[in-house]
């Protein structure tokens, strides 16, 4: 299974750092065209303006001078990288990365700036061309004078332009790393606030108890509207299939209780009438007799079960009060006493104790529970019955010295028409059931514990009188 919440904020992450990704690249491609056209064209108007305002003024005479002698032009160190920084600054870093030449039509060297030193920096052909000058790359532009028939140098350090392409870069990533984490915890709260009434069905769900198929109505989102009334028809559908089969359950109990009356007197006249035909014929027919009897005596018990399971579904709310749980055991004990004769009893059930409970339901469990122990314990074995308050309700134990249930048989016992033991068993495999759903209606639990080294320990939790 897979987060919806946490999809959605995946995929408008990768949305973002797609965008982002996308951009940049877009915007490196843009930023380093911009400045080559930039950069380029100052060359041009700085090579321009020398020869204008330099080259043009200067006279045959100054020419020759300078062939003799070049002229340097010197550029005072500096750590300041914008007049922002001094007011007062008549010095930059900066020109440090900038370079201009003058030079005779035959290549003499008639003036240059520190920066880039003697070296020639041109080819001798007008345009643009780069050159590696002192370890450092420099974009230079050839300009040569007609009038004067000077070649003018104008040339700029590659660091520059990247410098300001890093910048530009960096700053178009450096904005959506710090909203990034801002959008992904504002996604992360919105899609909490959107999925609160998913949450909110969920909750309901896991809370109902395995009887309640009333409808739901909460106020959904439009989209969840949808499902909700799907559910909802679920619900009825199964609530309306359930009704349908207590009814059957219910009618076919009661339609077999008549035939099974009439079979059991029937058998019981034969038993009568056979004993008049000697002690030979009886004991050659007790057999069949008996296994008619056992027959009838284990559908006529599946067929109450059926009838008490059917009642127990149809509860609609329990007549519960506070009643001393010492008199609904006695009770139950006193109704068990032909089947519990055979077995020694541990009884620790304080006087004082008090349940609030239905009284007829909770005997109900307790007879069940009780029987189970004396039907899969051996005679002479002890059986415990005991009861403790505690702060959340009262407990109830029933522990025997039987053979016990595997993990695998505890967990199916609660199904209902699950038998332990399919070939020996005379049950119907409903008593837990009705057991497990009667304890339910009282908000209660009913579980099962295998006890070492064999026996079985059944716990029943009411909550406490509120």
């Amino acid at each position: 299974m897979f987060s919806l919440r946490l999809l959605l904020s995946l995929l408008m992450l990768v949305g973002i750092v797609l965008t982002v990704t996308f951009s940049s690249i877009l915007s490196n491609r843009d930023a380093t065209h911009e400045v080559e056209e930039l950069f380029d064209a100052q060359m041009v108007q700085t090579a321009k303006v020398l020869e204008q305002f330099y080259v043009n003024q200067l006279t045959s005479s100054q020419l020759d001078a300078l062939i003799k002698q070049p002229v340097l032009f010197h550029v005072a160190d500096s750590q300041i990288e914008t007049l922002a920084e001094k007011a007062n600054a008549v010095t930059l870093s900066y020109e440090h990365k900038l370079s201009f030449q003058l030079l005779s039509e035959q290549g003499q060297m008639l003036a240059y700036s520190d920066s880039s030193g003697e070296q020639l920096l041109t080819h001798f052909t007008q345009g643009y061309d780069t050159r590696i000058v002192g370890g450092k790359l420099w974009h230079v532009y050839s300009f040569f004078s007609q009038p004067k028939q000077v070649w003018i140098i104008t040339a700029q350090r590659d660091d520059v332009r990247q410098e300001i392409v890093s910048m530009i870069i960096n700053n178009s990533w450096r904005a959506p790393l710090l909203i990034t984490p801002v959008m992904m915890l504002m996604m992360l709260l919105v899609t909490y606030y959107l999925f609160k009434p998913v949450k909110l069905l969920e909750r309901n769900l896991a809370n109902r108890s395995a009887q309640d198929l009333t409808p739901i109505n909460y106020a959904l989102p439009t989209e969840l509207g949808s499902t909700q009334k799907a559910l909802n028809n679920y619900l009825q559908r199964i609530n309306e299939t359930l009704a349908r089969e207590r009814r059957f359950s219910a009618d076919a109990a009661h339609e077999l209780k008549t035939p099974l009356a009439i079979i059991k007197l029937h058998s019981d006249g034969l038993s009568d009438e056979l004993s008049a035909h000697g002690e030979a014929v009886q004991q050659a027919t007790l057999p069949y007799i008996n296994a008619i009897d056992e027959g009838v005596n284990r559908i006529s018990h599946t067929v109450e079960q059926l009838l008490l399971l059917s009642r127990v579904d149809a509860i609609d709310a329990l007549n519960r009060q506070d009643c001393q749980l010492q008199a609904i055991i006695d009770n139950v004990i006193n109704q068990l006493l032909h089947l519990i004769a055979d077995y020694q009893w541990h009884v620790d059930i304080p006087n004082e104790l008090t349940v609030n409970a239905d009284p007829f339901y909770l005997e109900l469990v307790l007879k069940n529970v009780i029987e189970n122990a004396c039907k899969y314990s051996p005679v002479d074995s002890v059986i415990t019955v005991r009861a403790e308050q505690t702060n959340a309700g009262i407990n109830i134990y029933v522990s025997d010295q039987g053979s016990g249930m595997t993990d695998e048989q505890i967990s199916l016992a609660q199904n209902r028409f699950y038998r332990v033991d399919e070939n020996a068993s005379q049950g119907a495999g409903l008593g837990l059931s009705i057991c497990q759903h009667i304890i339910s209606l009282h908000q209660g639990e009913l579980s099962l514990r295998r006890i070492e080294p064999q026996g079985l320990l059944v716990c029943i939790r009411l909550p406490a009188i509120s």
